[in-house]
């Protein structure tokens, strides 16, 4: 866990000499009492580890200064995220003023949030500055504002232009034909790389799964994964283990890059944005440099591929609720956003952002495209039961622990029981399919 808090201490000294002063009673101070309105005052901001908690610390000294203030940045590794924010939020302890949150924990966490309805209208806040299907994905649950997205990354793929030169194939089938012929094992050289550890391999089954037509259920919460759809999606990750590393059931993203930047694989599976794009043209790091290009997955029928998206928010428990709308708004604002791309390599939501010079134009505009089509797993309490769930099963099965047949009956089994211990809220239509 990270922390930060800087003193102002002066700011106090001030603000108590002018209540003496004017016979005040002492307290918080008075919004009305100059350029900076929350003096001796405390926000607690709790950010994912890495680099939305790195662009948080990054924003402190300038927010104690505008509002005067001090800030305490908190930050979890995303395994423990989930779990640390839902026990603060479901206990009403009051911990954190402002809280990242991971799109798929929208609905779940929603009836602890606030709703941002009134100070958004207060300011004139607007949301049509993003991208549509971000918006529809990140921050909104059931026609409540209950976050401001603040990132946004689609899965894409990196490919090796010198061994692919057009591209990558439109279909899975021609994906794995591809793969298979730029093996040489003898070389250590593989078709693909790709994050395949538990915790990971969940995601790469949905984009999978998804873009083959298949769906976790209907719109109507009517479970679909017993489908042609979902065994053709199993019998692909099972086959193209002969096209990659031997290892990569224990890879995460940083392996799946380097093996990449390492010249050890034609086409990379993963976040391009954690590390990739930022390092492949740099010779010192990359021996592919001038030779890779990023592309969508595979269109086959569907084209969908999968989001990671998340939104700040501010819980109903905080006390310090207009402070936390600040913060809120520093760090949503397009000249933070464009910092945050600038420093961090964080992609924005905004419309405006992918219209910059040095990005309109590159390979950034492929990144820009996947986000019209990217698709997150559910947003209801039961998805992440459903997430790890999968995780399990996928790697069971592709460990060869459990059998397709098996893989499939215990998917169905699985998401069932979800949400039997989590129902939807009524009226809720499964629109992530």
């Amino acid at each position: 866990m990270k922390k930060k808090i800087v003193s102002a201490l002066l700011c106090v000294a001030i603000l108590s000499t002018m209540l003496v002063g004017c016979g005040g009673s002492g307290g918080k101070s008075s919004k009305a009492d100059g350029d900076k309105p929350y003096s001796g005052e405390k926000l607690t901001v709790l950010y994912m580890s890495g680099v939305y908690a790195e662009a948080a610390e990054s924003m402190v000294d300038e927010f104690e200064e505008k509002t005067g203030a001090t800030v305490e940045v908190v930050d979890f590794p995303y395994t423990t995220l989930h779990e640390k924010t839902l026990l603060d939020l479901t206990s009403g302890t009051g911990s954190y003023d402002v809280i990242d949150v991971a799109s798929q924990w929208d609905g779940e966490f929603a009836p602890y949030l606030t709703d941002l309805s009134d100070f958004m209208d207060k300011d004139n806040y607007k949301t049509d500055e993003f991208i549509e299907k971000v918006l529809e994905n990140s921050g909104e649950w059931q026609g409540v504002q209950t976050g401001i997205p603040n990132a946004s990354t689609p899965q894409l793929f990196a490919y090796r232009t010198d061994l692919l030169p057009n591209g990558l194939p439109d279909t899975w089938k021609e994906y794995r034909e591809v793969a298979k012929e730029l093996t040489d094992k003898d070389k250590g050289m593989y078709g693909i790389s790709v994050s395949a550890t538990t915790g990971q391999l969940g995601g790469v089954f949905d984009y999978i799964l998804w873009s083959m037509g298949g769906a976790w259920a209907d719109e109507d919460w009517n479970v679909t994964i017993d489908s042609q759809e979902t065994r053709d999606a199993l019998n692909h990750l099972k086959e193209i283990q002969d096209y990659a590393d031997p290892s990569i059931l224990s890879w995460g993203t940083e392996e799946s890059i380097k093996a990449f930047l390492d010249g050890n694989a034609a086409i990379c599976e993963t976040w391009p944005t954690l590390g990739l794009v930022q390092a492949a043209d740099d010779e010192s790091q990359s021996k592919v440099a001038g030779k890779w290009a990023l592309s969508t997955i595979p269109y086959d029928k569907t084209g969908t591929t999968l989001l990671s998206a998340w939104d700040v928010s501010i819980p109903a428990a905080s006390k310090n609720q207009e402070l936390a709308w600040e913060w809120v708004k520093m760090y949503t604002s397009a000249e933070k956003q464009n910092q945050f791309y600038d420093d961090f390599g964080i992609l924005s939501p905004r419309k405006a952002f992918w219209e910059r010079d040095g990005i309109k134009g590159t390979y950034m505009d492929t990144v820009r495209e996947a986000l019209d089509t990217a698709n997150i797993w559910w947003r209801i309490p039961a998805s992440t039961e459903v997430d790890s769930m999968l995780n399990t099963v996928v790697s069971q099965y592709m460990t060869g622990e459990i059998d397709l047949e098996t893989a499939v009956s215990k998917m169905k089994k699985g998401i069932e029981e979800a949400l039997k211990n989590a129902p939807p809220e009524e009226g809720t239509k499964n629109y992530n399919m």
